[in-house]
């Protein structure tokens, strides 16, 4: 688990270097793959604007359900060997021009990271005298 604040985007490329982002896109770029990569946001900005992230894993047909924690797929908008249907895309370190898109694939994934750990929201815990809980419940 690393921390990032949602006022320093360079703490975002911390907790999550372009290696690891790179690593991830790649596995991600499979077509063989049940499960892709990336980054979870497990909580909200706290009033200093400090979010907790994780590195995770999540299977190819799991959602976001509203209120759990967000997580963010690393995958590449510059692959193509993805393109081409190369099932093992993405294992050759770009170069060149590939280089450059790859960069800009880094950048465009923690400007995603970054907006969505702004906007993030969960549900609050269940308490007393929650609104949840007030009402008929069956039975």
């Amino acid at each position: 688990m690393a921390e990032a604040n949602i006022n320093d985007r360079s703490s975002f490329e911390r907790a999550y270097d372009r290696h690891s982002f790179q690593q991830d896109a790649a596995a991600n770029a499979r077509s063989d793959t049940a499960k892709i990569r990336g980054v979870t946001i497990l909580s909200a900005p706290d009033t200093d604007g400090r979010v907790e992230l994780s590195r995770s894993t999540r299977h190819v047909g799991e959602g976001n359900p509203e209120g759990d924690p967000v997580f963010v797929a690393a995958l590449r908008l510059h692959d193509s060997a993805a393109e081409a249907g190369n099932p093992y895309a993405g294992s050759v370190e770009p170069t060149g021009e590939t280089a450059d898109k790859a960069a800009d694939d880094y950048r465009s994934f923690i400007d995603q990271l970054l907006e969505m750990a702004k906007g993030v929201r969960f549900k609050r815990d269940i308490g007393r005298d929650e609104e949840r809980l007030k009402g008929f419940h069956g039975g």
